[in-house]
């Protein structure tokens, strides 16, 4: 018996209102707003943090790797990895599908596969243009009327639940917050923008005809813009200045505390993002801050995307990001540590020397001992190792 569903979302009661939309029914959000993928990047906090993904992701290199009688062995990079498709370097490729993640939940990569086990190329999709059914106990995507299996579609998912096909969408379980920060600077420009609200208030207690009041208004800016002369009011006339500000209304408090809600949804560093009311990082933590970054924030997206990849290359490799540089520390911290490496047998010079992308010596693929009276290398005789120069002949 099959237990698929047949339908993409569960029939909710009435009553539940998970995304909140009933409130308006036109926009998706109490806040009125309009939130989808282009309207989202109008809020600093959510370009910031979705750039911050897909950056950092995208730059790191990505190694196709396979075991051999349980070590990793390097390959050489296949085509397809280098340029995924006519129009893509695989920068742009990786940093579009981390970005579909972040929005939208869900990446569609469109990859059939050739002969040699092999992608013929990828492509990311727009998830708002795929449409995923069961039949026979397998999901069939639906792109530009065009039905395809998962031998040419691959699906990358951020949060996947039992009774939905699609999976759950950043920008959908957030649209009330995002919404809200696109409202807030909305009126904010607005309100500078327009200037609704006026500088001042001449009052008195005596009737004024409109034409009275428009000349003792247009006297007053020209004898008072822009200049601190001393004003003199007669007749029981009163000047009130009128003083509105973004921080009498909690403005920008309000908009802080959307920036660590949306921080806290992309489990992103508030300091990676110039928030304010973070943990300040300092030279001595800034090692374990990147560590924790690629460990909790980026680690997720990378493993979704490596078990992805790898599903399309035969079953002995597999691709992997390398992350080394996230998690690099300071030049002293390394030197100590390699050097540690080095004298405990786990690492030769030259491992240590690439690191550093210096080139290799001769003899330094040998290990050193750190033990008293050890040669050095493994050189007989103790000699230091050289650049390569034993051989030259003399001039």
């Amino acid at each position: 018996m099959s237990v698929w569903r047949k339908t993409e979302r569960r029939a909710l009661p009435i009553s539940i209102d998970p995304y909140q939309t009933t409130a308006r029914p036109a926009f998706n959000n109490y806040s009125g707003e309009i939130v989808d993928e282009v309207t989202a990047m109008a809020s600093s906090a959510v370009l910031a943090s979705v750039t911050l993904i897909a950056d950092s992701i995208a730059s790191m290199p990505l190694d196709l790797v396979r075991d051999v009688n349980g070590r990793i062995e390097k390959m050489p990079t296949p085509s397809v990895f280098v340029k995924p498709n006519a129009h893509q370097t695989m920068y742009q490729f990786i940093h579009q599908a981390c970005a579909m993640i972040a929005l939208h939940g869900v990446d569609f990569i469109y990859a059939p596969i050739a002969s040699n086990g092999l992608p013929v190329e990828m492509r990311n999709l727009p998830p708002k243009s795929v449409s995923l059914t069961i039949e026979n106990d397998e999901i069939i995507y639906t792109y530009n009327k065009t039905r395809m299996t998962k031998e040419y579609i691959r699906q990358v998912s951020w949060l996947d639940l039992p009774d939905r096909l699609r999976p759950i969408s950043p920008l959908e379980a957030q649209r009330n917050t995002i919404g809200m920060s696109i409202a807030m600077d909305r009126f904010l420009a607005q309100f500078y923008g327009e200037g609704a609200t006026p500088s001042s208030v001449l009052e008195t207690d005596q009737t004024m005809s409109k034409d009275a009041a428009e000349v003792l208004r247009d006297t007053w800016e020209d004898a008072h813009y822009k200049r601190r002369r001393p004003a003199v009011l007669t007749n029981g006339l009163k000047w009130k200045p009128v003083t509105t500000s973004a921080a009498d209304m909690q403005m920008l408090e309000h908009r802080e505390a959307i920036v660590r809600d949306i921080a806290r949804t992309y489990r992103v560093p508030l300091h990676l993002i110039n928030g304010t009311g973070g943990d300040s990082q300092t030279y001595q933590n800034i090692e374990s801050a990147g560590i924790n970054f690629v460990r909790y924030t980026l680690l997720p997206y990378m493993r979704r995307l490596e078990d992805v990849l790898s599903e399309m290359l035969p079953i002995d490799q597999r691709v992997r990001f390398n992350a080394d540089e996230f998690q690099r520390a300071d030049l002293s911290t390394r030197v100590r540590a390699q050097q540690s490496m080095i004298m405990s047998g786990t690492l030769t010079p030259n491992e240590a020397r690439a690191m550093e992308n210096r080139e290799p010596y001769d003899g330094g693929d040998q290990f050193v001992l750190g033990v008293a009276g050890a040669p050095m290398a493994g050189v007989e005789g103790g000699d230091l190792p050289t650049l390569g120069t034993d051989n030259v002949p003399p001039k």
